[in-house]
């Protein structure tokens, strides 16, 4: 078995969770729709019938490991720019003055952000296709499909690649700690792959908030409506009860991936 790993580097980054509005709450490390959509953006998908939509998630799984330096928040203006909220402002559609002074059309808000300051990622990204992986690795390196500039989280949270590679002559080991923070699903999403020990077991001791993590979703009238999740705990790093499982020896992290596919 052979997993493409991704050391990702990024300045600022607001990574949504998906109902905050008002205030919008950011995840400490990307949701699997992020990371989902960042394959998609590299392999140019456009469709979830594109032929390499289909080939990737029929048995794509991943891991996301993650820390950030600092936490900030920011105000910026939300507009609206339907016919309704512009009259609910101006009065009339063809008015564009507030107090003598020509405004914005629509309707606006001010929106709290939370952002994250000097993120680093590690990705694992597996399928059982090698040909599959190193189109990705390639991809990254020779950029030709790409349907955007790399970023993950809003359009604006460029990505620095600090590198990109196979682990390859994976070996197992007992692990106990974890200096990330890291999604790690339930017992119905994780790879059984890699990892040895009872699974359920190890599962239910960890500690972390459990929550549904958005994978899919549908565009609903210009609105992103989430179908699917997955259910899993977000652990912020310590210590656990030891498990048995593959390990990034590079950077001791227990190679505890999620099912996307399959």
């Amino acid at each position: 078995m052979k997993i493409l790993k991704l050391k990702i580097y990024q300045p600022e980054v607001h990574y949504r969770v998906p109902y905050s509005y008002q205030r919008r709450f950011t995840y400490p490390i990307p949701p699997f729709s992020t990371v989902k959509g960042f394959l998609c953006n590299i392999l140019g998908i456009k469709s979830n019938t594109d032929e390499d939509f289909v080939k990737m998630m029929s048995g794509l799984s991943i891991g996301i490991y993650g820390s950030y330096e600092s936490f900030t928040k920011e105000y910026i203006w939300f507009r609206n720019l339907s016919k309704e909220w512009h009259n609910k402002r101006f009065g009339i559609s063809t008015n564009r003055i507030i107090d003598g002074e020509p405004q914005h059309p629509g309707g606006q808000m001010p929106v709290k952000i939370d952002t994250l300051l000097n993120v680093n990622l590690m990705i694992y990204v597996y399928h059982p296709e090698y040909s599959f992986l190193a189109k990705i690795k390639r991809e990254l390196e020779n950029p030709k499909d790409r349907n955007s500039p790399l970023h993950l989280g809003r359009a604006e949270d460029w990505v620095v690649i600090k590198d990109v590679g196979f682990l390859e002559n994976l070996n197992t080991d007992e692990i106990w700690r974890l200096d990330f923070f890291s999604w790690v699903p339930s017992a119905d999403y994780f790879d059984r792959n890699f990892t040895i020990s009872d699974y359920c077991k190890f599962f239910d001791s960890i500690q972390g908030i459990r929550m549904m993590v958005p994978v899919y979703y549908d565009i609903v009238e210009g609105q992103r409506i989430f179908t699917r999740y997955v259910e899993a705990k977000l652990f912020e790093g310590g210590t656990f009860n030891p498990i048995r499982c593959y390990v990034d020896n590079e950077e001791n992290i227990p190679l505890i991936l999620t099912r996307l596919g399959g």
